[in-house]
């Protein structure tokens, strides 16, 4: 394999009334079938470019998190040692963090880069006495090392929470694009930032459905009214076409929201444009090698 697609059906880092994302993955298999192998428009044919598989689900027991997370991150440590680049479909956002220390686990180098789609910044020190969950990951993920806070760019935040917890963040050098930024920028505006903030070396990528505009996305725990549309970030992400992405997740489906089936149908989207941008980007590391 040179992509693994694995669902992550995990909801225990989650929080609230609105749980079911562990439900996410079947519903954007299901979805799925809808799309092509290739897109017409932009020429961009991931099934050609690399051999790409969907290896089933990482392994979550309901009654012990711990074992969970030890889990997760276990399965993308082998899914990495065995020289696949990770696409995630979870899931709460937890996962990005399980996701990496899976990856560090099997060698990969860090820090990383990072491209952070979220209209939350998730950049909490706890909740609630938890210092794992799904506002909390990206901070114990810098602390970990296994992101660059330098090479670190959000997108879409507008629901900050505390600010103190968006402060801290900058602090640490992260690129802070909220809502109104990327309506002043523009898609242009935020594709060059990205690129600028990113360079060239791995990255990864994590896209949580609500940086969509709730008219996208019925189904997910926190939507928040907003900028960026389906439209908007599929061209921001084929403005990202050949940066360095060796990981990525999409996140927080969450199928019992929305019996329409119209916020499965935008994270299957997403998701098939980051499946493009890490093929392009593996095809690309073969071809120099």
């Amino acid at each position: 394999m040179d992509i693994a697609i694995a669902g992550v059906p995990f909801d225990q880092g989650t929080f609230f009334d609105s749980v079911g994302q562990r439900l996410g993955p079947d519903q954007a298999r299901a979805f799925s079938k809808r799309l092509w192998q290739a897109d017409e428009l932009t020429g961009q044919a991931p099934f050609d470019w690399c051999r790409i598989t969907d290896v089933g689900d990482a392994p979550v027991d309901v009654l012990n998190f711990e074992q969970s997370i030890r889990g997760i991150s276990d399965f993308f440590a082998r899914i990495s040692a065995a020289g696949a680049a990770p696409l995630a479909v979870g899931g709460d956002h937890t996962i990005t963090l399980l996701i990496m220390r899976g990856m560090v686990q099997a060698g990969v180098k860090v820090p990383m880069g990072m491209i952070h789609f979220d209209a939350h910044p998730d950049m909490r020190d706890e909740y609630n006495g938890s210092r794992i969950n799904c506002a909390t990951g990206f901070r114990r993920a810098i602390e970990e090392g296994l992101i660059d806070p330098k090479r670190y760019i959000m997108i879409g935040i507008r629901s900050i929470g505390a600010i103190e917890n968006l402060d801290w963040a900058r602090r640490q050098g992260v690129t802070v694009l909220t809502d109104d930024d990327c309506a002043a920028l523009g898609r242009q505006g935020v594709i060059t930032r990205t690129r600028e903030v990113v360079g060239a070396e791995p990255t990864f990528l994590s896209f949580d459905i609500d940086a969509l505009n709730i008219a996208y996305v019925h189904g997910t725990q926190a939507p928040v009214p907003g900028e960026l549309s389906v439209r908007d970030v599929k061209v921001i992400m084929r403005g990202l076409r050949n940066v360095d992405v060796i990981g990525a997740d999409v996140v927080e489906l969450l199928p019992a929201l929305d019996p329409t089936g119209h916020t499965a149908i935008s994270t299957v989207h997403v998701a098939y444009e980051i499946l493009c941008l890490l093929a392009e980007a593996r095809a690309n590391r073969k071809a120099a090698s």
